[in-house]
């Protein structure tokens, strides 16, 4: 099994909120496809910082996890999943992870 882990920034990189809609589309999408998924609180976003062309980026994000059967087909969704959101939330890029899981 895998699960991914999709980082969503709370701002656009001009510092203005990302409206709340974004994310209600993004969850029902990946509830749609997967069935489930994990989802942190907007209320105690993690932070992340990055540097990109020199400038220092420091981000409220919240996470997604899903957990999912280890496919070809689910890879392929994520890769194409990250450039949609890139366009959707208007990102340098976003970061998604994969980790290979046991589930008890």
């Amino acid at each position: 099994m895998k699960k991914y882990e999709i980082y969503l920034p709370l701002k656009y990189n001009d510092g203005s909120e990302i409206e709340p809609e974004k994310f209600k589309e993004i969850r029902e999408d990946l509830i749609a496809t997967f069935g489930a998924l994990t989802v942190s609180s907007q209320s105690a976003p993690y932070q992340g910082t990055w540097k990109y062309g020199g400038v220092d980026f420091i981000d409220d994000i919240i996470k997604i996890e899903i957990i999912t059967g280890d496919d070809r087909k689910t890879a392929r969704f994520m890769r194409r999943f990250k450039e949609h959101l890139k366009r959707v939330l208007q990102q340098i890029d976003i970061l998604i992870t994969e980790q290979d899981i046991r589930t008890i």
